[in-house]
């Protein structure tokens, strides 16, 4: 799904087609102001676009019940101002902010003015791997952070493609969950336990170190000064061990190199993802994404 829409004269029937795109709502928007809105599927995930006049809307049990499958979402504003509630709680979203949602739980939001936002929608279950305490997350504001603002550039620059094959949208949309669990550990607004912060920053810990084909379960625990067993009860629920978590994400950053413009061969990529031997990185690849290295890259560029 990869779309763009323009209604000039908003219509009952085009404000409904317009809520579902983001799931089902009561909406009521401003009609005498162009509506325009975008979507594209990444993997589960997916983004939506939009831009209106102002509006109100409300999802409430009928539209929960609606709703086919269980999702979350974070709402990015980058022009106007959105007031969001839910869980008893209250989020005025401003430019270069965000909140989170969860679609299993009623909730009202309200804008008064021109606005230009972005929703990034995923299965709940997804949402949950990343962010175990969701429930604590809903109608809490994310301040600006530099995580933020790659997860806005990343959605943004995802929205403009629209050629992406389905490993590659895939792929966006994880590394779009990852961004928004790393700015939420960036936001002084969100109070977390211990353990999803510890979580949080190992997980940043390894990705910061990709490229490190040294790097072992043990060197994780040692770097983070926990033992080997903590370490195994953190990623307990997350559906991977820290090992697999490793692995994912050094073929997730490979497949991102090889869609990229830049001149790199497999074997360069390999190394930087913390491959060493080329061999055995095309085995991997394979085996996760069902194409070797080299057709996944001649695939992008049409060869």
């Amino acid at each position: 799904m990869n779309f763009v829409t323009t209604i000039p004269t908003v219509t009952d029937e085009m404000v409904s087609d317009f809520s579902t795109s983001h799931l089902p709502w009561q909406l009521d928007v401003v009609r005498d102001a162009a509506l325009k809105y975008r979507a594209a599927k990444l993997g589960g995930p997916w983004a939506v676009d939009c831009r209106l006049g102002g509006m109100s809307g409300r999802r409430g049990q009928r539209e929960i019940s609606h709703t086919n499958g269980d999702y979350a979402a974070v709402l990015l504003v980058r022009h106007g101002r959105e007031v969001f509630s839910q869980g008893g709680r209250q989020a005025v979203v401003g430019p270069g902010t965000a909140v989170v949602w969860d679609g299993v739980v009623p909730g009202e939001c309200f804008s008064e003015g021109p606005l230009v936002k972005t929703t990034l929608f995923m299965p709940r279950q997804l949402c949950l791997e990343a962010l175990p305490r969701l429930d604590s997350l809903v109608g809490r504001p994310l301040a600006t952070s530099p995580s933020l603002r790659l997860l806005f550039d990343w959605l943004h620059t995802s929205m403009k493609s629209p050629d992406l094959d389905e490993d590659a949208a895939a792929l966006t949309g994880r590394i779009a969950i990852d961004l928004l669990a790393s700015a939420i550990g960036a936001s002084s607004n969100i109070v977390l336990d211990t353990k999803t912060i510890r979580l949080m920053e190992i997980k940043a810990f390894i990705q910061s170190r990709l490229g490190d084909s040294s790097l072992t379960v043990d060197d994780i625990a040692r770097g983070n000064a926990v033992s080997n067993r903590y370490l195994h009860t953190l990623f307990e629920g997350t559906g991977e061990t820290c090992r697999e978590f490793l692995m994912r994400h050094r073929r997730e950053l490979a497949y991102q190199l090889l869609l990229s413009p830049a001149p790199v061969s497999v074997t360069q990529v390999a190394h930087r993802c913390g491959f060493d031997n080329p061999s055995s990185f095309s085995r991997t690849f394979r085996a996760a994404y069902g194409v070797s290295p080299r057709e996944a890259r001649n695939a992008r560029r049409g060869v």
